[in-house]
């Protein structure tokens, strides 16, 4: 369960992203982008990917909480906060529309905190390495939709 600091924070920082200010080589520590490719429709894979996201709220590891905050079916586009065990958010954003699939830690510090949305826009500068958590989340929601999903690991703009 996540705190309620965390929950009212999470909407700031998700729109804020200040962990991502400094794109190079920084945000590439903590945020990882694919191009999906898909025989079904937008619209079905997005429904797919509901059902996968409620599937690997049983399935993931103790502590990790997913929350679907944004459903947009007219552009296909859905957004997910995933609260670690320790209350860090990392967002998954995905654009079944265009194919990209982007997940990305969102700040230096984790959400329970008070006023982290504040202390992690002072500390942006801050590196940090999510140890490929983004790159295996986008890889666990592929393999958990029924429709088949593949990657192209070209450049994404």
């Amino acid at each position: 369960m996540v705190c309620i600091f965390s929950l009212f924070q999470a909407p700031v920082q998700a729109i804020l992203r200040p962990a991502m200010w400094i794109p190079f080589p920084c945000g590439k520590l903590h945020s990882y982008k694919e191009r999906w490719e898909f025989d079904a429709t937008p619209a079905e894979c997005l429904n797919d990917l509901i059902a996968a996201v409620e599937k690997l709220k049983e399935e993931d590891a103790p502590g990790t909480t997913y929350d679907i905050h944004k459903i947009d079916r007219c552009r296909n586009f859905i957004r997910i906060f995933v609260f670690t065990w320790a209350e860090w958010l990392d967002v998954v954003e995905i654009d079944f529309s265009t194919g990209k699939a982007y997940s990305f830690s969102s700040g230096f510090l984790p959400l329970w905190l008070p006023f982290a949305v504040i202390l992690n826009c002072v500390l942006f500068w801050i590196p940090f390495y999510d140890n490929k958590l983004n790159q295996q989340r986008l890889e666990k929601l592929r393999n958990a939709m029924v429709k088949h999903v593949t990657t192209d690991l070209g450049t994404i703009n």
